[in-house]
C-alpha cells in the first residue's frame, strides 16, 4: 500500500541508532540519521530516479487501537482493521527503511536541509518530489509480528546489522521473551552469546570510568573472546551457556578480570592501547596466556602479548624455546663464520661467550 510520507515516522527504537537517541523527537532522529548514516548516495539516487517501488518500507501503526492488539492472524482479513490501516489519518512507525525514509523527508523539506546545512545534495524535480510524497509500505500490526522478518533480513540474512546493533535488538526483546524464544523467532543460535556480551558492555559502563565506545565498535572481538573456554573461565562465565545468569553473567569477584579482558581487547583510552595486533591473537595467543597466571600477570604489567604468550607454558619452556632458537641461529652462523673474521664479529662472539659462561654458572656447571 502507499502511505503519505507525512504519516511515516522514523523509529526511535532502531537498534542501529545511538543508544542515547531513544525518545528523541522526529527532527532529532532525522538529524542523527543524516549525520551518522551517509544518506548522500541515497539522495543522489532518489533525485535521479525517484523512489523505487520495489523497496517497500516496513511499518507498524503508531497508535494501534486496543481492539486490534490480539496476536491472532485474522487481522489481515478483518475489514475494521483494514479500514483503520487505510485511513489517511493513521500514522506509522517505520521499523525497516529508516535511511530511505529520512532521505526522502529531507529531500522534500527545504527547511530541514537548511537546518542541517546541506548544500551538496541536488535539488529534486517536481516529478521526484511527487514520487517521494507517498511511499510503498508493508504494514505489520505490531513489532512482534515483524521480528521474524527482521531476524531473517538483518541477523541471519544478507543485509546484516553490525554485531552490537544485533545484540541491542536481542536485548530489546528480552523483556517479553525468553532467550530460547528469541532464538526460535529470529533463527539465530548465537543469540545467547550476543546478549551476554551486551550485558558485559553494560557492566563495564557501570564499573569502569572509561568509555565503552571501542567495545561497541569492535563488538565482534568480544563475541570471539567470550566464545573461548579459557576466557570464559577467566571472567567466571560457566562453560554451559544454559547455566549463565543472563542479567549478571559476571560475579563481583570477577569484575577485575573483566576489566583486564576489556583492557586487553580494546585498550584504555589514549593511555593504554589494545594488546592485540589482529583478531586472530584472541584465539592464537590470548587464550593461552589466560590459562597461565604467571603469563597473565606478565601481560598486565608489560602489555606485551607476544612475550606473555612465550611465558604461557611456564619459565622452563620459555628457557628451552630461547636456547633452542639461539642454537639454531648459531649453527647457521657457524657454517659461514670462517669467512667473517672481522673485529665486529670477534667482539660479538666474545659477548656470546660471556653470556654462555653466565648461563653455566647459574646452572651450577
Amino acid at each position: 500500500m502507499k502511505v503519505s510520507i507525512d504519516n511515516l515516522h522514523p523509529d526511535a527504537l532502531n537498534p542501529r541508532l545511538p543508544e542515547g537517541s531513544q525518545g528523541k523527537s522526529e527532527s532529532e532522529l532525522l538529524k542523527i540519521l543524516y549525520r551518522g548514516f551517509d544518506l548522500g548516495e541515497l539522495a543522489e539516487s532518489m533525485t535521479r530516479n525517484g523512489y523505487f517501488e520495489e523497496e517497500q518500507l516496513v511499518a507498524i501503526p503508531k497508535d494501534l487501537p486496543e481492539k486490534f492488539k490480539s496476536n491472532d492472524n485474522s487481522l489481515s482479513t478483518n475489514p475494521n482493521y483494514i479500514s483503520f490501516i487505510e485511513n489517511p489519518q493513521t500514522h506509522f512507525v517505520v521499523v525497516e527503511g529508516n535511511r530511505r525514509l529520512a532521505t526522502a523527508k529531507i529531500l522534500l523539506s527545504k527547511k530541514l536541509r537548511d537546518e542541517l546545512r546541506i548544500r551538496e545534495w541536488p535539488e529534486p524535480t517536481k516529478n521526484v518530489m511527487d514520487s517521494l510524497s507517498q511511499l510503498p509500505v508493508i504494514v505489520y500490526p505490531n513489532r512482534e509480528k515483524v521480528i521474524p522478518y527482521l531476524g531473517v533480513r538483518h541477523i541471519t540474512g544478507v543485509v546484516k546489522w553490525e554485531p552490537y546493533a544485533k545484540a541491542r535488538y536481542i536485548a530489546s526483546m528480552i523483556q517479553n521473551y525468553t532467550i530460547n524464544e528469541i532464538q526460535q523467532k529470529i533463527g539465530d543460535k548465537s543469540s545467547v552469546r550476543s546478549y551476554i556480551c551486551y550485558r558485559l558492555v553494560q557492566i563495564m559502563e557501570k564499573e569502569s570510568e572509561g568509555s565503552t565506545n571501542k567495545a561497541k565498535d569492535l563488538f565482534s572481538y568480544l563475541l570471539l573472546a567470550v566464545g573461548q573456554a579459557p576466557i570464559k573461565n577467566y571472567i567466571g562465565i560457566p562453560s554451559n551457556w544454559s547455566e549463565v545468569n543472563m542479567e549478571s553473567p559476571v560475579t563481583q569477584d570477577k569484575i577485575k578480570n573483566l576489566k583486564n579482558l576489556f583492557s586487553f581487547l580494546f585498550g584504555e583510552g589514549k593511555e593504554k592501547t589494545s594488546v592485540l595486533h589482529e583478531s586472530r591473537d584472541i584465539t592464537n595467543k590470548l587464550t593461552a596466556v589466560l590459562l597461565s597466571s604467571d603469563a597473565t600477570e606478565y601481560l598486565i604489567e608489560t602489555r606485551d602479548l607476544d612475550a606473555a604468550y612465550e611465558r604461557s607454558d611456564g619459565e622452563e619452556m620459555l628457557v628451552l624455546k630461547k636456547l633452542r632458537h639461539a642454537n639454531r641461529d648459531l649453527e647457521v652462523a657457524l657454517g659461514v663464520i670462517h669467512r667473517q673474521r672481522t673485529e665486529q664479529v670477534i667482539k660479538a662472539a666474545e659477548m656470546l661467550k660471556d653470556t654462555l659462561n653466565q648461563i653455566f654458572e647459574n646452572l651450577g656447571g
